[in-house]
C-alpha cells in the first residue's frame, strides 16, 4: 500500500505540473490584441510540451510487457496480402503499467528473405497496445525460391529514453518460406471458398508476357487489332467477345505451342500445390488446368473482359461474360489448348457446367467459382513479381 500511495503521489505531482504548464500556454495564448506580435503556444504545441515532459520521465523497464505471435510459414505467392486479406504475419502486444508515457521501437524482419519492418509507438500509462507488422519479401530472393526453406523470425523491441534504445526483447524463431509456386489449400482461419478466391492473385494482366500474348492474338482477328470491353450488344450476337477469345486461343496454340499437362488437384487442406503463373505457362509452353485456366483468365481481364474461374474436384476451368446485361458465360475447357479447336473448348466447357453448375450455385464442398472483377474489389490484386 505504501508503495502504491508514493506512486499516487508522484502522479498527482506530474499531474499538477501538466496542468500548470497547459494554464500558461492558454494565458499566453490569450494576449490582448497590442500583443500581438507576441507568438502565442498553441493548444497543440502546450499538448507535444506536455507529452515530452511525460516521455523524460524515469520509466521502469520489468512494467512493460512485450508478448507476440506470428506465422510459422510465409506463404511467397501471396505474400502482398498479408494485413489486408491474410492475417498480419506478427502481432505484437505491448503492455505498459508505468504511470508515464513510454516511446518504442518494434523492429521485424525473416533474416534473409525480407525487408526490416519497423514502427516506432507510444504507449501510455497503464495501456496495451497492439503492433501490426507484415515484413516484405525482397523481390530479388523470390526468384530462386524454388523450394521451401527454413527461416528465422528475428523481433526486437526497445523503449526509447532521451534518445538511447533500451532493448525490451530481441528473439528469434523457426519459420518455413514456402516456394515462390506453391499455393497452400489450407490456410487457418480461411474457408475453402476464400482460399479458392486467392487464385485471383495469380492473374495478372499486366504481366508483359500477357501482353506479348495478345499482340500475336491481334493478327488472327478481323481488324488485326485486338480492343478491350464489351460492344453493348446482348448475348455477344455481333460475335465481337467470341473473336477475340478464339484469337487468344490460337495465337496460345499456334505460335506459344502451348499443351496441357496432368498433375493432381486436390483442393484438400494441408495440401500444396504447384502452380505456374501466366508468364511460366508461356515461357514452359506448357500448364495444368489451374496453370491455365491463369493464362486465359489473365488474357480476358486484359481486354477487360469479365471472367471467373470454376473450381470443381481434382479440376479448375474457366468461364467468360457473353455482356454486361445478361449471366450468360462461354465456359471453356482450356486443357483441350493444343489438341482441339476453340469451338470444342467451348462445347465441352458448356458441357461440363450444365453437370457441376447446380451444385457451384448451391455452394456445394469442392465446388467454387471465383469472379476475378469481384475479388479485385475485396482487395485481392494481381501480383507484382516478378
Amino acid at each position: 500500500m505504501q508503495s502504491s500511495a508514493s506512486a499516487l503521489r508522484i502522479w498527482t505531482l506530474i499531474t499538477a505540473l501538466c496542468a500548470a504548464l497547459l494554464g500558461c500556454a492558454l494565458l499566453r495564448g490569450a494576449a490582448p490584441a497590442d500583443h500581438q506580435g507576441q507568438t502565442a503556444l498553441e493548444p497543440d504545441a502546450a499538448t507535444q510540451t506536455a507529452e515530452s515532459f511525460m516521455l523524460n520521465q524515469p520509466v521502469d523497464l520489468e512494467k512493460i510487457q512485450v508478448d507476440y505471435l506470428y506465422r510459422s510459414d510465409l506463404i511467397t505467392i501471396l505474400y502482398p496480402l498479408y494485413g489486408s486479406i491474410l492475417d498480419d504475419f506478427t502481432i505484437i502486444t505491448i503492455t505498459n503499467t508505468n504511470p508515464s508515457l513510454v516511446r518504442l521501437k518494434v523492429l521485424s524482419e525473416v533474416q534473409g528473405y525480407t525487408d526490416l519492418s519497423m514502427d516506432t509507438v507510444t504507449v501510455a500509462g497503464n495501456e496495451t497496445l497492439e503492433v501490426r507488422q507484415n515484413p516484405r519479401l525482397i523481390s530479388s530472393k523470390i526468384e530462386n525460391l524454388n523450394v521451401q526453406q527454413p527461416a528465422q523470425f528475428h523481433l526486437r523491441v526497445a523503449a526509447l529514453q532521451q534518445g538511447v534504445e533500451k532493448m525490451l526483447l530481441e528473439e528469434t524463431g523457426e519459420t518455413l518460406v514456402l516456394a515462390r509456386r506453391d499455393f497452400p489449400w489450407g490456410i487457418p482461419g480461411m474457408s475453402e471458398a476464400e482460399i479458392f478466391e486467392l487464385l485471383a492473385a495469380m492473374v495478372t494482366p499486366n504481366d508483359p508476357k500477357v501482353e506479348e500474348l495478345l499482340r500475336a492474338a491481334a493478327d488472327y482477328t478481323e481488324s488485326g487489332s485486338m480492343w478491350g470491353g464489351y460492344s453493348g450488344v446482348e448475348g455477344d450476337e455481333d460475335g465481337k467477345v467470341w473473336e477475340r477469345l478464339e484469337a487468344i486461343w490460337r495465337a496460345a496454340d499456334e505460335i506459344y505451342n502451348l499443351t496441357y499437362v496432368s498433375t493432381l488437384v486436390t483442393y484438400a487442406p494441408g495440401d500444396i500445390q504447384r502452380i505456374r503463373l501466366p508468364r511460366e505457362t508461356l515461357e514452359q509452353h506448357a500448364g495444368n488446368c489451374i496453370d491455365l485456366s491463369l493464362l486465359f483468365a489473365s488474357a480476358a481481364e486484359a481486354i477487360r473482359l469479365e471472367v471467373a474461374i470454376i473450381g470443381i474436384p481434382g479440376h479448375a476451368f474457366i468461364g467468360v461474360r457473353t455482356d454486361q446485361v445478361g449471366d450468360r458465360y462461354y465456359f471453356i475447357e482450356t486443357t483441350l489448348i493444343g489438341q482441339s479447336s476453340f469451338e470444342r473448348a467451348v462445347e465441352m466447357g458448356n458441357d461440363e457446367w450444365q453437370e457441376v453448375g447446380e451444385a457451384i450455385e448451391n455452394n456445394e464442398p469442392h465446388y467454387n467459382w471465383v469472379t476475378i472483377a469481384d475479388a479485385r474489389e475485396k482487395g485481392i490484386l494481381p501480383l507484382p513479381w516478378p
